[in-house]
């Protein structure tokens, strides 16, 4: 029987935490990932299954709630499941648990089809008659879009794409650039806060041997937002948005 809700086990291991032994954002989107294709391989709709058609997917948008990011050796349970699609889009949802049940981390994620020749989009129906999709939703709405901001008039912190950034579809992986953003965040903000809402908004596809920038600004007491982009046409590959909260343990230390 095919599963209209994928779920799997994971026990946090150490590569995938930081210094505080928590899971990272990046590791987190991953691990959301890897998810994402197990789900979709088992509805006919995987990686493998598209390439072979000329087709591969992409994520545009991600937002995510966060409690509290796992720990090292703690095991969760991971939850997937697709909503219903639009023409050229397919949400898919998340969850993550902890070992008593209690919600980690909630989020929604908006997905795209496009074709290997020229990256153009594809229709959804053409390909999620098997996609089971449901009616619950995390967030009960679409992740949101994030507002531009006004980039410097000379670009900063220039940096260029390496081999260890490229994925399958020879694109800079996804969760690289979550990495760049979170490696921008002042450090002692990072180590007074934890990290309590996550929004991403891809934009465009950065490749090898690509140049780009790193932008990040506090735009509020408790939010910060990071535009990667290229230095060279200012054409944005991502935008991401991140909301904190007071890290007490830190505070009382």
């Amino acid at each position: 029987m095919i599963p209209a809700i994928y779920e799997n086990q994971f026990h946090i291991p150490s590569y995938f935490v930081d210094d505080r032994a928590e899971l990272t954002p990046n590791a987190l989107l991953s691990l959301l990932q890897e998810m994402s294709n197990n789900h979709a391989s088992i509805l006919g709709a995987g990686w493998h299954d598209l390439r072979q058609k000329g087709f591969f997917w992409v994520i545009t948008r991600l937002q995510l709630k966060i409690k509290r990011m796992p720990q090292w050796t703690e095991s969760v349970l991971l939850r997937s499941w697709v909503r219903k699609s639009d023409a050229a889009t397919s949400p898919r949802d998340y969850e993550m648990l902890d070992a008593h049940g209690n919600t980690l981390i909630a989020g929604s994620s908006v997905w795209a089809i496009l074709d290997t020749a020229e990256g153009h989009p594809q229709r959804m129906d053409q390909f999620d008659g098997g996609f089971l999709p449901q009616e619950r939703s995390t967030l009960d709405r679409k992740p949101q879009k994030i507002n531009a901001l006004q980039l410097p008039d000379t670009p900063k912190n220039l940096k260029e794409v390496l081999p260890s950034d490229i994925d399958m579809n020879h694109h800079v992986n996804n969760a690289h650039y979550i990495q760049w953003a979170f490696d921008s965040v002042n450090e002692s903000f990072r180590q007074s806060h934890q990290l309590q809402e996550l929004t991403v908004n891809f934009l465009s596809q950065a490749k090898l041997g690509d140049c780009y920038s790193v932008y990040s600004k506090r735009v509020s007491d408790t939010s910060y937002q990071t535009t990667l982009y290229s230095p060279e046409n200012r054409q944005e590959y991502c935008r991401i948005l991140t909301n904190w909260q007071p890290n007490h343990n830190h505070l009382n230390s």
